[in-house]
């Protein structure tokens, strides 16, 4: 579910803040927030009922974040901000250049000439303003769960926001938009509400036990 995106050639160009495409600090998420089918990001095990999705002329896009095997859960708020935990990935292949979330991405369908341009963040952009996204352009289905220690230089521990973007083309130069899907990512070092509510009832549970325990003596 970690595998380099490298099943395809690919031309890869520096995106910054006014260019066409410009992608400043921090994306507006883009899609339909829905669900694709299992597997879609190549592996066995990785969600896919909260995924950005979209495309035109017969083909998919889907974007999502995911935890990395065991690592702490990646919520979301249904409308394309994921949130995940900062730091060092836990299970499967632990290395001090994995984080503890992928990204995924999936482009499918019946029709394969079609263009494709994925926008990657590589560091956090809150309150950069000369953050720059890179772009991966390629043609045909991909797809992949990935984890920005594959991609260059990449601080696990660092927090802050990360955009992600999928761009459909018309046409080989990519100028004519057919449809995009695009999400951002918030790593945290603490844990989302849901997560502290559920830690708070555990306390509540070990201290009703012990009184239980106490009265019984």
């Amino acid at each position: 579910m970690n595998r380099r995106f490298a099943s395809i050639a690919l031309a890869v160009a520096a995106v910054s803040i006014g260019a066409t495409t410009a992608h400043a600090q921090a994306v507006t998420p883009a899609g339909t927030f829905g669900s694709l089918p299992s597997g879609s990001f190549g592996g066995s095990g990785i969600p896919t009922n909260a995924v950005e999705t979209g495309g035109k002329n017969g083909i998919t896009l889907g974007l999502s974040a995911t935890p990395r095997y065991t690592s702490p859960a990646v919520t979301n708020d249904g409308a394309g901000t994921f949130t995940a935990m900062s730091g060092i990935s836990t299970g499967g292949l632990v290395n001090a250049g994995f984080a503890s979330w992928n990204f995924d991405y999936f482009v499918g369908g019946a029709n394969s000439d079609q263009y494709f341009t994925l926008f990657v963040d590589q560091s956090p952009t809150v309150g950069d303003p000369l953050s720059s996204m890179t772009a991966y352009m390629f043609s045909g289905s991909n797809h992949d769960s990935s984890n920005l220690h594959y991609w260059g230089a990449f601080d696990p521990n660092a927090t802050g926001e990360y955009s992600f973007a999928l761009y459909q083309y018309g046409d080989a130069e990519r100028l004519q938009v057919l449809d995009h899907v695009a999400i951002n990512v918030e790593v945290t070092t603490t844990p989302e509400p849901s997560s502290l509510a559920l830690l708070g009832s555990g306390f509540v549970g070990l201290t009703g036990f012990i009184r239980r325990r106490r009265n019984a003596a």
